[in-house]
């Protein structure tokens, strides 16, 4: 079968978390498969019980089948939710018309752009925080210094009675 823009796609999808408390990770997939029943038809879904990861984080997931209006959609979903695994169950051939690429590509440049404009954010706010820390440290050793020095001046002079 070949696809068209606007035929539906058959998927299973898994999404996964990780966080804490474990009891809020099954409640955040349930909001995100709610908010994708809004768009698609959902006909099955499982959630894992949580699995601690490491000293606090927990791990869960979900699996569900869904009916997928079309390929954009579908790119979209992956882009903004990014899920562990994406299976095509049908159909097995899919055509892309230009426009359709087009809007797909400018989706992934723009989510990319976000992500790299974000990164330097980020970056830049811990190469600051380096920096005020660093002065801290000297401060904090100047301080210390002139404490020791105060220390050594008050010892040197001593009042006889």
């Amino acid at each position: 079968m070949v696809l068209g823009s606007k035929q539906k796609i058959k998927v299973r999808i898994y999404l996964e978390l990780m966080g804490w408390p474990k009891e809020a990770l099954n409640e955040n997939l349930k909001k995100i498969v709610g908010q994708v029943k809004d768009k698609w038809n959902i006909y099955k879904e499982d959630y894992s019980e949580p699995e601690k990861v490491g000293d606090k984080m927990f791990s869960s997931y979900v699996e569900f089948e869904s009916e997928v209006p079309d390929i954009n959609q579908l790119f979209s979903f992956v882009l903004n939710y990014g899920p562990t695994v994406v299976e095509i169950l049908e159909p097995n051939e899919v055509y892309v018309s230009g426009s359709d690429m087009q809007d797909i590509m400018a989706d992934i440049s723009s989510k990319v752009n976000m992500l790299d404009r974000n990164l330097k954010i980020v970056s830049a706010r811990f190469k600051k925080a380096a920096k005020i820390i660093e002065k801290l440290k000297k401060g904090s050793e100047k301080e210390k210094e002139a404490q020791n020095e105060e220390k050594d001046e008050s010892t040197k002079f001593t009042i006889k009675k």
